[in-house]
């Protein structure tokens, strides 16, 4: 403890001493500091994901964003070859717009740099890179599942986003 107290009041002397020498001895610093705009991220949805009828008893819609053509289709168009970070909450419930009732909806994206949604990837959302393709463009298919088990007539809304920010 006395060791340092007593380093600490030698650094304090000597600040103090240090900033009575003088102009001629003076520090002085610049920083150069340089930025690049990147054009924004455009999101352009192609089509909306829809569902069919339901059965009666029916507990679940699945809506495959590999091989249904039910998904939804997007396209992310932003600088050619850059990386980007893909964001969303996984689950969402939808709310009854006319009465009680509720869905838990549990979204899943594909992602492809190219127009093939068959050959597209299933995201986990992890965060992890993405890359926009030599035509800056990057194709997301939108399904997920429907949790009908609170489900009464009526029609459902809630908020689905997706944040798409450069690396």
């Amino acid at each position: 403890m006395r060791f340092t107290l007593t380093l600490l009041f030698t650094f304090l002397i000597y600040g103090t001493s240090y900033s009575q020498i003088g102009a001629e001895n003076a520090i002085s610093a610049s920083i150069q500091m340089s930025s690049k705009v990147l054009p924004s991220i455009q999101l352009i949805t192609v089509n909306s994901m829809t569902f069919g009828n339901t059965q009666p008893g029916q507990k679940e819609i699945y809506v495959n964003p590999i091989s249904d053509i039910n998904a939804g289709y997007m396209v992310a168009t932003g600088t050619p070859g850059t990386e980007f970070r893909l964001e969303y909450i996984q689950q969402r419930t939808l709310t009854n717009t006319s009465g009680s009732g509720s869905l838990t909806f549990t979204y899943e994206i594909s992602g492809n740099d190219i127009e093939d949604q068959s050959s597209s990837e299933l995201f986990e959302n992890a965060n992890r890179s993405i890359r926009f393709n030599s035509e800056g463009r990057f194709y997301l298919w939108i399904g997920g599942r429907v949790n009908l088990s609170n489900a009464r007539p009526g029609n459902y809304e809630g908020d689905f986003t997706i944040e798409i920010d450069y690396i």
